[in-house]
Formats: structure tokens, C-alpha cells, sequence
């Protein structure tokens, strides 16, 4: 509990140094946050932390949101929020996709900064008036794989590990390829499966982490890349009536529950708080001319029972703030 106090406390300071030092000097405009799935409770704690670290910094910033998952969706709000005469600056869930590099780059000819929080890509990808924040996605599933091999070699667990991804994106298809070879590294004996999808749509995703738990009898361990992979895994285990080692995604309330109760052995404390938080803090520094590191690297610790309780007082602050679109999937 101490160390994430200190974490959020640290978090607090850059802020408001950062305010100090550059003010935000008769900006005119608003600063804007474009995501699709609003509806998804993982976004929802990403949009209020954005909005909470405007108000740190004392920028006027709005939610460019849709409930829509499709991708197009997300690119023709993305455009709009860009053409938007008020548009100071965007942070933009953008995935890394190269879809995105028309609207950077007609947003860098309009002179607005855009921060890419949670996906990071290499430098050059999209146009320099683009920066990235979020942990690295080839580096934090490394000693993750390593606790998990640890723990199954505890157990005495031989057999087939799987991995479930929400869908194809650079963050996704990182931890998926990086998590695969360090379990190859500590865990040579184990098998590990071909990648699949879950998707967002939670039933159909217990769907397909079931057939998978069906197919490989001998599966003793799954990793979820995505916010619903502990629902995904917890729902699989249930129906299969088999325990597995299973590790998700995010600090949503029902993932810390599903932590806290044993349904799964962790979750990734991917620092979607934090990331949508600096985000505001370096739209600010760069709509006022200031030099912004291209990647602000951020930590990504595993949830276990051990540390859960320090992730409820965050949850117990942000979700009074959540919109009445909260878990309302158009898709479902």
C-alpha cells in the first residue's frame, strides 16, 4: 500500500512542477481524449484519469468518446476531434495501427500535439508531432513468466500454457510474443499454445477460453492480454470445473474481486491510470512549446492476493465518476 502511495504521490508532484514550470500561458482550446468502447470499464478509468490530470495541470480538456468497437468508428472520431477548430491537443487510443497515421499527420500540419498513451510503437511511425506513454510491452511479461513458470514448478505442473488476446495490436500481440519466449526460457517442459482471440464480449470469450481448456486437457496455465481476460479465465475454470494458473489483465473492481477470492492467481497492473494521466501533463507541456521525451516508460507490477487491497482505494475514488454507458456493449 505504501508503494503505490508513493507512486500516485510522485505522480502528483511531477504534475504540479510541471504546472508551475510552464503554466499553460493563454492556451486557447481544449484538450481532447479520443477512445472507442467507452462503454468498457477499463476505458472508463483510463477517460477519468485523463480528466483528472487536466484538472492537475489546469487545462480544459473534454472526452471525444463512442460506445462503437469498430476501428473505423475510432479513426472517424479520431478525424473529427483533429478538424475541430477548439483542438489544442488529442490523446488518442490509438492501438499503434497505421490507420491512425493520416489524422497524426493532418493533425501535426494543424500544429496539435498528439499523446499515444498504452500502445507504444517505434519512433517514426507516426508523424513527430506524436509522443507515447505506457510500460514496454517487451519488457514487464519477462519476469511475469518467470513468477508464473516459478509457481508451477512449486506445484509440480506439467503441460500446455495458452494465451488469449482481445484482438490484434501492437501492445497485444507484444506481451503475447514476449510472454510466449520467456515461458520457452524458464519453462522449457511446458507446451506452449498458438495464440488465440477472446474478443471484448465477455460470454463469447468464456466461449472461447473454454474450448480451449476442452481441446488441451493438460492445460495447467493461460495468460490473458486484455482487461477481461480474468472474467475470461475465471468463467472457462468454472465451466470446465478445472483449476488452472490463470493471469489477466487491469485493475477493474471485478478483476481485483476475481484476484482476491482465488478465481485467478493475478493480474497485470497495467498503468492505464497513470499513463492517461501523464497524458494530460504532456499535452500540456508540448502545446506550450516544451521538449517531451518520445517514450515515457511506466512500470507494469502483477496483482496477486498479497497486494490486491492496495488497488481498491483507487477504484473506490474514480467509479462514482463513471458514466451511465458503464458495461452498456452495443455489440452484445
Amino acid at each position: 500500500m505504501l508503494k503505490l502511495i508513493r507512486i500516485m504521490f510522485v505522480s502528483l508532484v511531477v504534475m504540479s512542477l510541471a504546472s508551475l514550470a510552464f503554466g499553460h500561458k493563454g492556451i486557447k482550446g481544449t484538450f481532447y481524449y479520443v477512445q472507442n468502447s467507452a462503454w468498457h470499464p477499463v476505458h472508463q478509468l483510463t477517460q477519468q484519469a485523463f480528466m483528472e490530470g487536466c484538472k492537475q495541470v489546469g487545462i480544459d480538456c473534454a472526452l471525444a468518446t463512442t460506445d462503437e468497437n469498430s476501428l473505423d468508428a475510432l479513426v472517424a472520431l479520431a478525424d473529427h476531434t483533429i478538424s475541430r477548430s477548439d483542438a489544442a491537443g488529442v490523446a488518442m487510443w490509438a492501438g499503434g495501427l497505421p490507420v491512425f497515421k493520416k489524422a497524426i499527420k493532418k493533425a501535426q500540419k494543424r500544429g496539435i500535439p498528439i499523446v499515444l498513451p498504452h500502445f507504444p510503437v517505434a519512433k517514426g511511425f507516426f508523424a513527430d508531432n506524436a509522443v507515447q506513454i505506457a510500460a514496454d510491452p517487451r519488457e514487464w511479461p519477462v519476469p511475469l513468466a518467470e513468477k508464473m513458470c516459478a509457481e508451477l514448478k512449486r506445484a509440480g505442473k506439467k503441460g500446455s500454457v495458452a494465451i488469449t488476446i482481445n484482438n490484434h495490436n501492437v501492445t497485444e500481440d507484444a506481451v503475447a510474443e514476449t510472454f510466449a519466449g520467456a515461458m520457452k526460457k524458464y519453462c522449457p517442459h511446458l507446451k506452449i499454445l498458438a495464440v488465440q482471440e477472446e474478443g471484448p464480449e465477455p460470454t463469447k470469450a468464456i466461449q472461447v477460453a473454454t474450448s480451449i481448456m476442452l481441446a488441451n486437457p493438460d492445460i495447467v496455465a493461460a495468460l490473458s492480454t486484455t482487461g477481461g481476460g480474468p472474467t475470461t479465465w475465471a468463467g472457462a475454470q468454472k465451466e470446465t470445473g478445472r483449476k488452472i494458473l490463470a493471469v489477466g489483465m487491469d485493475y477493474t473492481r471485478v478483476n481485483l474481486d476475481l484476484v482476491k477470492s482465488g478465481q485467478v492467481w493475478g493480474a497485470v497492473a497495467q498503468p492505464l491510470f497513470t499513463e492517461c494521466l501523464g497524458s494530460a501533463k504532456l499535452l500540456m507541456e508540448m502545446a506550450n512549446g516544451a521538449p517531451a521525451p518520445y517514450w515515457t516508460k511506466l512500470e507494469a507490477p502483477l496483482i496477486t492476493k498479497e497486494n490486491v487491497d492496495d488497488y481498491y482505494g483507487m477504484l473506490d475514488r474514480l467509479e462514482p465518476k463513471y458514466g451511465d454507458n458503464l458495461n452498456k456493449n452495443p455489440d452484445s
